[in-house]
């Protein structure tokens, strides 16, 4: 059965560095068969920021589906923000980037949350543009047979403690294209706790990373996932760093 590692913002800008190689050798021993990475690389979306990342990805051996966060486009720049946003983002992505991946049964897809802007003042909440939707929707179309999970940067729900958060525009659309196709679970971050949860009756498993390095957890450690997928079913393990080392528990839906 396929093992993955999860991890979510990275930020770095941010990043210790013996926080970096000690998560680097916690991933390594575990020997994923893939790295999934749902967004936020880094901290201020600088070049130098996603060269030290891509490196650190690089290091961690196994194949990769990397997208971006809403601090991977430029925060303070307006004109960078709109009219060219990724534009770093693009340029740092290895060519060998992949957006989908085949893992013996599973498929990992993609799924781009960034939004330049909002119609409220939480810039950082993301939005499912109704070509991303499609895009998405022949990638499932696709998929047919295989146990699917999504990755993206942004939940698509936001449990009671973070109801104060807005989630993506259409979010609501894309969690019935998602129930509709059966995917499995939908892996994201942005919150910086580990979490899972239904996303409604039926649906996927929405399954949420702590923060690799950040220090602005919010009180949770530092950690990654390890996802297993098969045979239908879904296990997560929460890596978290506490004071004697790593250590992982069954993280169980809320």
């Amino acid at each position: 059965m396929p093992r993955i590692a999860h991890l979510s913002d990275l930020h770095f800008g941010e990043a210790p560095q013996d926080l970096v190689e000690s998560l680097a050798a916690d991933v390594i021993m575990a020997q994923p068969d893939a790295v999934a990475v749902s967004g936020d690389l880094t901290r201020r979306a600088s070049r130098d920021e996603f060269a030290r990342a891509f490196a650190f990805l690089e290091m961690l051996g196994a194949p990769r589906l990397v997208m971006p966060g809403n601090h991977d486009i430029p925060q303070g720049n307006l004109v960078g923000r709109f009219m060219h946003p990724k534009r770093r983002w693009q340029r740092a992505r290895p060519e060998d980037s992949a957006e989908e991946l085949t893992l013996d049964g599973t498929r990992l897809i993609g799924l781009d949350t960034v939004s330049r802007a909002q119609w409220h003042l939480d810039w950082s909440a993301g939005g499912i543009r109704p070509e991303r939707r499609a895009r998405l929707a022949a990638q499932l179309e696709a998929a047919k047979g295989l146990d699917v999970v999504v990755v993206c940067h942004h939940p698509l729900r936001h449990g009671a403690w973070a109801i104060s958060r807005r989630a993506p525009r259409e979010a609501g659309a894309t969690i019935e294209l998602l129930r509709a196709h059966g995917v499995k679970a939908v892996l994201c971050g942005h919150l910086h706790q580990p979490e899972m949860m239904r996303l409604d009756a039926g649906g996927p498993l929405q399954v949420i990373a702590a923060s690799a390095f950040s220090p602005r957890g919010f009180g949770a450690p530092n950690g990654w996932n390890l996802v297993t997928v098969g045979h239908g079913a879904i296990r997560v393990e929460s890596r978290e760093l506490l004071a004697d080392g790593w250590h992982g528990r069954e993280l169980l839906p809320a």
